[in-house]
């Protein structure tokens, strides 16, 4: 009995200190785990744009935040402080930007400092105890921006048309683009050498001026720092874009719309009509805008573009749709279309425009553009091809004007057997006659990529002196 007795009180007692063990590693798992961290998101520098932090909460309450530079001996400049409503939060962003008028700043440049210390203070709980942690970071200073020069343009485009703008920056440009006013950017094709980076630009300002007629090249550092230089863009009025009245036939988009979306709707109203025409056209925009961004950049168009073998335009670049259903003067809808509608024969041969790439297909049907073609010409240029009734290519296939790629059609929402031919340059649309047009699009493309490959190997050479 008293053996059975001790042998209890021994389970019992190794029951016990197996929980206090357990209770031990749990208190240590939650000092070393349940603590804040405090992360830089600026590369550790500090620059005009901005201090960038975050911070990691998960399994805390975080009662106070400060931070403050100085140097490596002294906190002197409060930048950030916040006093939190004791939630949780699994992160928070820490956004901090400096002026020249910043107290910091004015200490920084009396000072010629290249570097200062980021201190930063964290009051905070967890299911244990109370707690903070203070802690110094060592920052680089850079508040100079990337420079931008030589700046070389024609300054001038046609409405619907291409431009161009050559320009060097300095190496520490981390990226640079166009900002012509338009939601895209147009990034350069460029040549790093030494301490210049050598920039083409081929923009377009869609089927309008420029915004305020002028074009911004912006260049942008690690840091964050930015340098912004602007040049006037004339832009030649020489066309006026169509507008087309068009009465919403419900029987048509009654099969159209099944057709599309694989239904079997009896009848079509007003709602179906929005559908189509207007959620999906901008989820299909999207597609395409984001297959036509990239720029091969070691390949040019070699051959000329040619419009479909004789095709009549139907409907042109740019051209404004308004729809109705009973009153003109009261349009559902207007959209603009953004290429050409060329018609021949019914399934006739299409031929790709030029020499290039097919980067895209849709055998299934892109939406409103039904079987649709992408093909890539290189520096940012592509063209389209849609409401194709067959492609007979694939993606990678090298093609030329040549060789048959699919045969036109009424797929998508296309009213009758036609090719949809549209002309995009990094993502936006442009009028395609500005590549049909062989001297142009010489003059304005390909002897400006040629000169400024020419030109850029050339100073480089001479950077470098003889051998």
């Amino acid at each position: 009995m008293f053996e059975k007795k001790k042998k209890r009180k021994f389970k019992l007692g190794l029951v016990l200190v197996a929980l206090i063990v357990f209770y031990l590693i749990h208190v240590v798992y939650v000092v070393l785990a349940h603590n804040p961290s405090f992360e830089l998101l600026s590369k550790n520098t500090i620059s005009y744009s901005g201090l960038k932090a975050k911070i990691y909460s998960d399994n805390t309450r975080i009662s106070f935040i400060q931070v403050s530079l100085g140097t490596e001996e002294e906190n002197l400049y409060k930048i950030y402080q916040q006093s939190q409503s004791d939630n949780e939060f699994k992160e928070k962003i820490i956004n901090v930007s400096f002026s020249p008028e910043d107290k910091v700043v004015k200490f920084i440049q009396k000072n010629n400092l290249k570097s200062l210390y980021l201190y930063y203070t964290i009051d905070y709980k967890n299911k244990f105890f109370d707690s903070n942690i203070e802690k110094k970071i060592k920052i680089s200073i850079d508040f100079e921006p990337p420079n931008i020069k030589n700046i070389k343009t024609d300054s001038y485009v046609y409405v619907g048309g291409i431009g161009y703008v050559i320009y060097e920056t300095s190496i520490d440009t981390f990226k640079s683009y166009v900002d012509t006013g338009l939601a895209e950017k147009f990034h350069p094709i460029s040549i790093n050498k030494e301490d210049t980076i050598y920039n083409l630009v081929f923009f377009t300002c869609g089927n309008r001026p420029c915004k305020n007629g002028v074009i911004r090249i912006i260049a942008e550092d690690l840091s964050g720092n930015s340098k912004i230089s602007s040049r006037r863009m004339k832009t030649l009025l020489t066309k006026r874009w169509q507008v087309s009245n068009i009465k919403v036939d419900l029987n048509f988009i009654k099969d159209k719309y099944n057709e599309i979306f694989n239904t079997e709707i009896l009848s079509a109203n007003i709602d179906n009509f929005l559908e189509l025409n207007k959620n999906l056209r901008i989820r299909n925009n999207s597609e395409i805008t984001q297959n036509t961004r990239a720029i091969t950049k070691d390949r040019i168009p070699s051959k000329r573009f040619y419009q479909m073998k004789n095709s009549k335009v139907f409907s042109g670049f740019s051209e404004k749709r308004n729809y109705f259903f009973d009153n003109p003067d009261s349009p559902l809808m207007s959209t603009y279309h953004w290429g050409y509608d060329l018609a021949s024969i019914e399934n006739a041969n299409i031929y790709s425009s030029s020499d290039g790439v097919v980067s895209y297909l849709n055998n299934g049907g892109l939406g409103i553009y039904g079987k649709t073609i992408l093909i890539d010409h290189g520096l940012g240029f592509y063209t389209l091809y849609s409401h194709l009734s067959e492609i007979s290519v694939g993606v990678g296939d090298k093609v030329d004007n040549n060789i048959i790629i699919g045969r036109s059609g009424q797929t998508g929402l296309a009213y009758g057997d036609h090719l949809h031919f549209g002309t995009y340059i990094q993502g936006v649309p442009y009028d395609s006659n500005e590549i049909w047009d062989y001297k142009y699009f010489n003059q304005k493309v390909i002897n400006v990529y040629k000169n400024f490959i020419n030109q850029s190997k050339d100073k480089i050479i001479r950077k470098m002196g003889p051998e």
